[in-house]
């Protein structure tokens, strides 16, 4: 029957033979779809359509959906480094049979109570935010939050008040989080000063016109500009960049220019060439004393 695949497809590419049959004729013919390759059969009474998320496919091999930090991906958060060598599945405590998701696959199983929550796909944004909060460094969970801030309709309100049954680690995150950060880069550059009791602005406007901010703020004076790889790869966008630099400069700032890698690599470098300029009073118009 080839009912069967557009029925999987509304059920988010995964369904159970007992939402795609209903007679033992029915349940004869998935089989037979199945071994022409239009279905593919991940557990037992369980199938998926052939072009399935990979994430999805093995999620539901185990018994369940894609949640925590292996979840942002598919809510089009940001995806701090290194998440992605391990996937992480929630299984309803009521799942019986062994996973089968295969020796070469890295799967982490968070068993949950069984209730109304879907078994399969990848968890909602919320319970997602949830899990990965407690999963990373407050570093990583605050620009999670901060991207879920920036691209999803969540509000700040809304995630206080999400947050509030959250676990400690995860409601700091919350707090932390900006919805005016614009990269994951930035959000991470700001937590860890915040760590080194350093307060940084995100997206502080210029006085050059065209409504132009700046990445940080700290002071009124130290502007930190984090770069990405991608953005400020083309000759044109990095000539543009030292031009607004020495405007910058002619009015009194003083830039600091940081890449990707360098705060991924080396945070500990980049808070201490920050505090150092700090510790002189070097940020501020008018330092102390003087």
């Amino acid at each position: 029957m080839t009912d069967f695949v557009p029925a999987a497809r509304l059920a988010g590419g995964v369904a159970r033979t007992s939402e795609l049959t209903s007679t033992p004729s029915e349940r004869r013919a998935l089989e037979r779809t199945a071994a022409r390759g239009h279905l593919v059969r991940l557990r037992r009474g369980v199938y998926g359509v052939p072009d399935l998320d990979p994430d999805i496919a093995t999620a539901a091999r185990v018994g369940g959906r894609v949640a925590g930090v292996s979840g942002l991906r598919h809510h089009g958060l940001w995806v701090p480094p290194g998440v992605g060598s391990m996937l992480h599945v929630e299984v309803a405590d009521e799942v019986e049979g062994r996973p089968e998701a295969g020796e070469q696959t890295a799967v982490c199983v968070h068993w949950v109570e069984s209730g109304t929550r879907p078994r399969f796909g990848v968890a909602p944004l919320r319970e997602t935010l949830a899990r990965a909060s407690n999963q990373l460094p407050l570093e990583f969970a605050v620009a999670v939050l901060d991207s879920a801030l920036r691209s999803t309709p969540l509000t700040p309100v809304e995630l206080q008040l999400e947050s509030v049954t959250w676990r400690p680690s995860a409601r700091t995150a919350a707090e932390l989080a900006d919805e005016r950060s614009e990269s994951g880069t930035e959000s991470v550059l700001r937590v860890l000063l915040h760590e080194a009791g350093i307060h940084a602005t995100p997206q502080a406007p210029l006085p050059l016109g065209g409504g132009q901010r700046a990445d940080l703020l700290v002071g009124d004076r130290l502007l930190i500009e984090c770069d990405s790889e991608a953005h400020h790869a083309e000759p044109a966008s990095r000539r543009a960049d030292l031009r607004r630099d020495e405007s910058l400069v002619a009015l009194g700032y003083i830039v600091l220019r940081i890449d990707y890698r360098h705060v991924f690599d080396d945070p500990e470098g980049v808070v201490a060439t920050v505090a150092a300029i700090v510790a002189r009073g070097d940020h501020l118009s008018r330092r102390p004393g003087r």
